[in-house]
């Protein structure tokens, strides 16, 4: 099945891979699948990527990264900061240590799948094919003013940080679809711009460089 790009052009991925003949590799393999790819060899070169225009809609994470490439605290870490500057991102997490927690963790920090370390080709692809579906839906939903939301929040510290946890995600998914057009934005939430601006300090979010 072929899965519709954004529009404008090809949908870009994001790869995170210290290893260079491994990085090198996957890069040449998955544009010729189609995708317009971008390479990070450590979390701060990840972030700057994302922040670049167009936005990836997808990445491939290996957890293991400098400067502790045995630990895996890093790539979540980089996980988590990635999906707050782009929500929608559909993160495929790859691993060297085929432990459970790991993997839970990961999938709780808002990754859409995980692999383990070497995965074949095809199994890559798989889970790209399944991301750029879900990827596509979303966008679609969004056409129509829908939001799909994926929360993860601790049950034990209540309803209130749920649902704090829920409203920033709805707030940075939608400005995401707006392109950070605040004007745009506030319509769509059925908000005043003052309300808007309201929610955007109290999350963080940063708007450098956008308009609106």
């Amino acid at each position: 099945m072929t899965v519709p790009a954004e529009a404008g052009g090809t949908e870009v991925l994001l790869l995170v891979e210290d290893d260079t003949a491994l990085r090198d590799t996957w890069a040449a393999l998955l544009e010729r699948d189609g995708l317009s790819v971008r390479t990070a060899s450590d979390a701060a070169g990840a972030l700057q990527e994302a922040g670049r225009l167009p936005r990836p809609t997808l990445a491939l994470l290996d957890l293991g990264l400098p400067p502790s490439p045995g630990d895996p605290r890093v790539g979540l870490m980089l996980l988590q900061q990635l999906l707050l500057e782009i929500p929608r991102l559909k993160v495929i997490v790859l691993t060297g240590q085929n432990e459970p927690a790991v993997c839970w963790e990961a999938i709780g920090h808002g990754a859409f799948d995980f692999l383990v370390k070497p995965a074949p080709r095809a199994t890559v692809q798989q889970a790209l094919q399944r991301a750029r579906l879900f990827a596509a839906s979303e966008r679609e939903l969004a056409r129509q003013g829908q939001a799909r939301l994926t929360v993860t929040a601790p049950l034990d510290e209540g309803v209130r940080e749920f649902g704090e946890a829920a409203q920033e995600r709805l707030v940075r998914s939608v400005l995401e679809d707006c392109g950070h057009n605040v004007a745009q934005a506030a319509r769509t939430l059925g908000l005043s711009r003052e309300n808007l601006y309201y929610f955007i300090r109290k999350f963080g979010i940063d708007r450098s460089g956008a308009e609106g």
